[in-house]
């Protein structure tokens, strides 16, 4: 036997976490059923009472999920491992060389 409890909230307290609470109503105890009697209700939960819950899947914005995601090195081989090493690029060819656009207007006057 479960009872409708009617729950607002203005503002929250300093203390209440809107994120992911929980507010648990237990049900009724037997002496206040029997001195008043209230239409039976269904309610979530069967007769463990009233449960109202309040934003089920907060997302992380930005730079928190980006911290949050972040493959962070826990192994200790992974957290001794330096930086790799890549052998040195070639030379370039000898027919290719930079073209300066301002050496170019010098070298042409208009």
């Amino acid at each position: 036997l479960t009872q409708y409890i009617p729950f607002f909230i203005s503002e929250p307290p300093n203390n209440f976490s809107t994120t992911n609470s929980r507010l648990v109503v237990p049900p009724p105890s037997s002496t206040a059923t029997k001195a008043a009697r209230l239409p039976q209700r269904l309610a979530v939960g069967g007769d463990c009472g009233l449960v109202i819950e309040c934003s089920s899947h907060p997302q992380n914005k930005a730079t928190k999920h980006y911290m949050k995601t972040l493959p962070h090195k826990r192994r200790p081989s992974n957290i001794r491992r330096g930086p790799t090493v890549y052998p040195p690029l070639p030379s370039l060819p000898a027919e290719w060389s930079f073209f300066f656009e301002y050496a170019a207007a010098e070298a042409c006057p208009v």
